[in-house]
């Protein structure tokens, strides 16, 4: 693939890419056998070892920004079933971009935007849990947690599970949004389930509904209809992840 780096350890891929962005190309792609310092969104560290893929990829001004985190879990979804020829896992996403199979969470992701002037860039960090035992995440605190090998019996290959990532992401980020729609709100698993949305200002609890056209989840209460979005609020199942 062109425009990857393969990095022995990084304090973290996302990191990285900032404090390389004007000089690398659109759609450079990193990953590292060890990542030391890696973060998720609202600021939680990622527990890693060297059984988590850590990879991150450098979008320049890329379209529609403000769902891009949905088209992103969208790609790691179809990147991950691709790579298995039989018996693939079915990947669906926890609202808006967390990778599940079989209920438990396989891939986090965090976009991070960085600003030139007019041209607002996104680096994309993708952590795959690809080998991990049951005993590490009981140990991290992690119940909704596991790893491809726990859920699939058997892992792709490092390297091709970073390009497969890498270039799907890319393909979906250039898509407007109403291309991957249908096939995006047909994954998301918590939609008709209760969930508490969490937000600086407090918890509510509603029933996710739908998918708007913009990405976000559409949610019911008490009192009607509305809308949230991912970069607001955080949202969490009543009787567990989902």
């Amino acid at each position: 693939m062109e425009n990857a780096i393969y990095l022995d350890e990084v304090d973290s891929t996302n990191s990285y890419l900032k404090r390389r962005c004007k000089e690398l190309q659109d759609g450079c792609a990193v990953t590292a056998r060890l990542q030391t310092a890696g973060r998720g969104r609202r600021g939680h560290n990622w527990e890693a070892n060297e059984d988590m893929l850590p990879l991150s990829v450098l979008l320049k001004d890329p379209p529609e920004r403000d769902n891009l985190t949905a088209r992103v879990g969208l790609a790691v979804c179809e990147a991950i079933e691709s790579l298995y020829a039989e018996n693939a896992p079915k990947a669906g996403i926890k609202w808006p971009n967390d990778v599940i199979i079989g209920s438990r969470k396989v891939c986090g992701i965090l976009c991070e935007s960085v600003f030139f002037g007019d041209c607002a860039n996104v680096i994309i960090g993708i952590g795959v849990n690809v080998s991990q035992s049951a005993d590490f995440f009981e140990k991290a605190n992690l119940p909704h947690a596991a790893s491809l090998l726990m859920l699939a019996g058997e892992v792709p290959e490092r390297g091709r599970l970073f390009e497969t990532i890498a270039e799907r992401v890319k393909f979906r980020a250039a898509m407007p949004f109403s291309e991957c729609y249908d096939e995006y709100r047909r994954r998301v698993l918590n939609l008709n389930r209760q969930v508490k949305i969490i937000s600086p200002n407090g918890e509510r609890t509603a029933e996710a509904v739908d998918v708007a056209s913009n990405g976000f989840l559409v949610c019911r209460d008490k009192d009607g209809e509305f809308e949230v979005s991912s970069g607001e609020v955080s949202v969490r199942g009543i009787d567990g992840y989902l």
